[in-house]
């Protein structure tokens, strides 16, 4: 197995992941991601998806999220097809994961309970694959760069 194994294995899983949530957000709407994603005990009614700050946050939500489909379209070829791109990623992609784990971690749970199978769910999926993978990758990467060991 090589290092660039564990950049395909985990940006695979990560794009299919963004393949099908992001469809899954612009299908089923703001109503749907209000009731999915707040913690059930805060007890939001869902008429405050029709408020025009709430309508604003989802635009500004989903333009965000459309740039982050994109470049995760782009990178999964990018790494396909242009092997010699992968470092690059590889480095953006394990300190994307670095803070994405620090947000959590410090948050209240983004909408959920720290005590919510979902949030333990996405934290142990941070510390056991994606830091693993992204961390291995750059890892080895760098002791190549440096020469302190062979490919």
């Amino acid at each position: 197995m090589t290092k660039e194994a564990l950049i395909y294995t985990a940006f695979t899983v990560d794009a299919l992941n963004t393949f099908v949530s992001f469809p899954m957000f612009v299908i089923k709407g703001r109503k749907w991601a209000l009731e999915n994603i707040t913690d059930k005990k805060d007890e939001i009614p869902l008429s405050d998806a029709d408020r025009p700050a709430f309508m604003q946050l989802w635009e500004l939500f989903m333009i965000a999220y459309e740039g982050y489909f994109g470049f995760t379209a782009s990178t999964l070829v990018c790494i396909y097809k242009i092997p010699e791109s992968i470092p690059i990623f590889a480095y953006s992609l394990f300190a994307l994961y670095v803070y994405k784990l620090h947000a959590l971690l410090k948050g209240t749970g983004l909408g959920m309970g720290k005590n919510d199978g979902q949030y333990k769910a996405k934290v142990n999926s941070i510390l056991f694959f994606f830091l693993p993978c992204y961390g291995g990758y750059c890892g080895m990467h760098f002791l190549d760069y440096i020469g302190a060991i062979g490919n």
